[in-house]
C-alpha cells in the first residue's frame, strides 16, 4: 500500500503563532524547530487516526481485497471530500462508493493494484479542524518539544490519546 499526497496542504493543521503561544515561546530563535515539530505532531495524528485534517488531493496504490460487499479497496484516509480517478493496469474504472462511509470502500476488479486519486480532509485551515485533534496535535508538540533532546518516554502521550481517540477510525 502506498498513501501520498498530490500536494501539500495549503495550511498547517497548527499555525506558528498559535504554537508558540501554547509552547509560550515569545521569540523567533527556534521558529524552524517549531514548525518542524508541527509537521511532524501532524503528520503522527493523521497516521494514528487515519485521517488528512487539511484538505488535499492524495493517492493510493493498494491491492484489492475480498469482501462480503465484494472485491474493492478500503480507502485509509477520513473525511473523504471527493474521488478523482481510479485506474487499474492503467484502465479506468468506474466509481462506486459512499463517501460518508467510514473507511470509503471502493469496488473494483480482484485482479491487480488498484489507484485512487482523492481529496480528503475537514478543510483548509485550521479552524476546520476539530477541535479535540487541533489539541492533540498542539499536545502532541508539547510533548515533542519539551523531548526535543532525545529523551522521549516510550508510547503515545495518554492525553493525546484520549483526546484523538473518537476520530480514531477502524483499522482493516
Amino acid at each position: 500500500m502506498t498513501l501520498t499526497d498530490l500536494s501539500p496542504p495549503p495550511a498547517a493543521a497548527v499555525s506558528l503563532d498559535a504554537a508558540k503561544a501554547f509552547l509560550r515561546v515569545d521569540h523567533p530563535d527556534e521558529d524552524a524547530l517549531i514548525t518542524d515539530l508541527i509537521d511532524a505532531a501532524t503528520l503522527q495524528i493523521e497516521e494514528r487516526c487515519g485521517v488528512s485534517l487539511i484538505t488535499r488531493p492524495q493517492r493510493l496504490t493498494k491491492a484489492p481485497v475480498m469482501t462480503r460487499d465484494g472485491t474493492g479497496i478500503y480507502l485509509t484516509r477520513y473525511p473523504v471530500v471527493s474521488i478523482e480517478a481510479m485506474t487499474q493496469e492503467e484502465t479506468a474504472l468506474p466509481i462506486e462508493t459512499n463517501l460518508k462511509a467510514r473507511p470509503a470502500f471502493v469496488c473494483t476488479s480482484p485482479r491487480a493494484h488498484v489507484t485512487v486519486d482523492f481529496t480528503a480532509g475537514y478543510g483548509e485551515t485550521s479552524a476546520d479542524i476539530p477541535t479535540p485533534l487541533r489539541q492533540g496535535v498542539l499536545l502532541l508538540l508539547a510533548h515533542l518539544y519539551e523531548h526535543r533532546a532525545g529523551n522521549i518516554p516510550s508510547g503515545f502521550p495518554m492525553m493525546v490519546d484520549a483526546l484523538i481517540q473518537p476520530y480514531r477510525g477502524m483499522r482493516l
